[in-house]
């Protein structure tokens, strides 16, 4: 048997899924830590339902409006929103949010806003991934992220295979960096949202041409995902992040000092018996990974020499 945090059927409204799976990754965001939501599965198992419900597409007013339908992205946003107006309102704290929204395909990574050709680097040897080429988008409002999102489902790339007639045929994440600043304190942190393209068997999606081309580049970057999470598991020296695009991109985001939580999408047909056995493994030793997380540190002198007076204060009082 396996154990999970929380177990879902088909008739889970999105709220209750985002509540129970995701809503404790966007406070941590919030309270200064990295973060980060994932969806893992199969094809056809209902990934980009779960994370951007059936309103993305639409933009404007429609999906900038938070309803039974939406999926996790936009009621993440919407609840960034809101803590953002109640730490101003309570404690002085002035939050800006800024998007990245990129797309894995063939390898190759890709801004899903301008369509440019995005490079990762790296300020230094273990620093958060940097997307250069990926557009900045400063959010406002929630009508900014669904226009966003509505752009983004433009250049995404789908298409039809024998097991889903809408088949995400890449990886696409949305990076949140989240600044929050009173005086001359500031805390900087990331949301990573992950809507992964689907695993599948050639033999069932019936894949041909291009599309053979790009479910072997998709099973190939999964499974470098898989070994990346087996290392962190047993706790390895070397974590193969550098094997694959998708892997280096999400360093930040399951190393660690990030809190990331998995959703496992499955079949529940017999049919597809294999298939939802490897993604509850999957699901499975994502649980076993054990996090340091540690909330961003303050970008001021001033904070850091009060934090010292402030331990050095406990420890005399001890």
């Amino acid at each position: 048997p396996f154990v999970f945090a929380r177990v879902f059927d088909e008739d889970a409204e999105q709220e209750e899924v985002y509540e129970n799976a995701c809503r404790d990754s966007i406070c941590a965001s919030v309270n200064g830590f990295n973060a980060c939501m994932l969806c893992y599965g199969q094809t056809g198992a209902g990934k980009t339902h779960t994370m951007f419900g059936q309103s993305v597409a639409m933009g404007g007013n429609a999906g900038a409006v938070v309803s039974g339908t939406s999926g996790c992205v936009i009621r993440a946003i919407a609840d960034l929103f809101d803590a953002a107006a109640v730490l101003n309102a309570d404690c002085g704290v002035l939050t800006s949010l800024t998007a990245q929204y990129v797309q894995v395909y063939q390898d190759q990574v890709t801004c899903l806003k301008s369509g440019a050709a995005v490079a990762l680097r790296e300020a230094a040897p273990g620093a958060p991934v940097l997307l250069q080429g990926a557009a900045d988008t400063a959010l406002h409002t929630l009508l900014d992220a669904a226009e966003l999102l509505a752009k983004g489902e433009e250049r995404k790339r789908y298409a039809e295979t024998a097991m889903n007639h809408r088949s995400s045929r890449a990886h696409t994440v949305l990076v949140i960096k989240i600044v929050q600043t009173r005086g001359d304190l500031e805390v900087s942190s990331q949301l990573h949202l992950v809507d992964l393209a689907g695993s599948e068997r050639v033999k069932k999606s019936r894949a041909q041409g291009g599309r053979l081309v790009e479910a072997v580049g998709i099973n190939s970057s999964l499974m470098v995902l898989g070994q990346c999470i087996a290392a962190r598991v047993e706790a390895r020296s070397h974590v193969p992040y550098y094997e694959s695009k998708l892997t280096l991109l999400l360093r930040s985001a399951l190393g660690g000092d990030s809190r990331p939580a998995a959703v496992i999408c499955c079949h529940k047909e017999e049919t597809h018996g294999d298939e939802t056995l490897q993604a509850l493994s999957f699901g499975e030793r994502c649980a076993m990974v054990t996090n340091r997380a540690h909330a961003a540190m303050a970008a001021s002198g001033a904070s850091a020499l009060a934090a010292i007076d402030a331990a050095l204060e406990e420890c005399a009082g001890q």
